[in-house]
């Protein structure tokens, strides 16, 4: 049994990506159908995810502040993941 996969994208990024994947032989469809089977194989995105335009802003903390986010960092880090 198979569904139905409807998605809206911009008209541009349908041309190019029919471009490219008509290049390497492939349709959307087809595409689409080997990202969902990698992501179920490897059970992640099958690429790198980056965000870009990241800072780290370092702020001035005083002492006591400091050891109490240093206790919560530690408990979290004991913290068992639950189960689904």
């Amino acid at each position: 049994m198979s569904k139905t996969l409807q998605i809206r994208i911009e008209d541009d990024l349908r041309t190019d990506a029919d471009e490219v994947l008509h290049e390497i032989g492939l349709d959307v469809p087809s595409a689409v159908r080997l990202f969902l089977t990698k992501v179920v194989q490897t059970r992640s995105i099958p690429f790198e995810l980056k965000a870009s335009g990241i800072r780290v802003v370092e702020l001035a903390v005083d002492p006591a502040t400091q050891a109490r986010m240093d206790q919560i960092g530690t408990l979290w880090g004991k913290k068992k993941p639950r189960r689904a």
